[in-house]
């Protein structure tokens, strides 16, 4: 039994060790404490999370992009439209290489073309994967004399219109409506169809002038820029 006289000192040993104990583990929890909040993951703020989404939203639309490129078959040239003096960057006067130059296409002698004076030269279809042209495309020719552009037919099958709006397929009341007075309508030579002729009244236009062919229903079934007379000729180059 112990005595009452022992029972402090035995209660200030007690607390002694207690306090020693908690002076130990303190550091122990503490840098135990440490090292659990340097595990815990750093959120990022909100406003990089949006701007690695909007990242990759912008690469999938550059994709998407470079797939219809590769799907539009639509060669350069469909997308101008004709002038009295020329097809959109292509003038009449130009050489084969100027015309290739300001179309940024390259031009091949028609495998039809019989005449050695006069020949037709076609625009390539550029293939992206091979890099190079591979075929000419339909409906589209220029003529050319001398290495020099004098005229360019839009046949069956194009969809280049002029700047009115006219195209394969209208009729000889659209183009009357778009010109006015200005057209001349005449037989055909060789059809039971007519020849309009625009010959504008500017000076210096005169050189040049847009014919529309259309056939027995009154529909324009091809048309062409150029100088006179060439512009003129049923048979092309023949």
């Amino acid at each position: 039994m112990i005595s009452p006289s022992r029972k402090p000192k035995l209660s200030s040993t007690l607390a002694c060790s207690i306090r020693r104990c908690l002076l130990a583990v303190l550091p122990v929890l503490s840098l135990h404490g440490c090292a659990v909040t340097a595990q815990l993951p750093t959120l990022q703020p909100v406003s990089v999370l949006v701007t690695h989404i909007m990242a990759r939203a912008i690469a999938v639309e550059t994709l998407i992009s470079r797939v219809q490129q590769r799907l539009d078959t639509t060669h350069p040239l469909h997308k101008e439209v004709v002038s009295v003096g020329g097809l959109g960057p292509v003038r009449l006067g130009m050489t084969v290489q100027e015309a290739a130059n300001a179309a940024q296409v390259s031009f091949v002698v028609s495998p039809t073309t019989q005449s050695e004076v006069c020949q037709y030269y076609l625009p390539e279809v550029y293939d992206p994967d091979k890099a190079a042209p591979t075929a000419p495309i339909d409906g589209l020719g220029l003529m050319v004399v001398n290495d020099q552009v004098i005229r360019i037919d839009i046949w069956p099958g194009s969809p280049i219109k002029t700047l009115s709006g006219l195209g394969i397929g209208a009729t000889v009341e659209d183009v009357e409506a778009a010109y006015d007075e200005q057209i001349e309508v005449i037989p055909h030579p060789y059809t039971d169809g007519s020849y309009l002729t625009l010959t504008p009244d500017a000076s210096g236009s005169n050189l040049y002038s847009l014919v529309f062919e259309a056939d027995s229903d009154g529909k324009i079934t091809q048309f062409r820029t150029g100088q006179l007379p060439a512009v003129t000729w049923a048979e092309g180059c023949s």
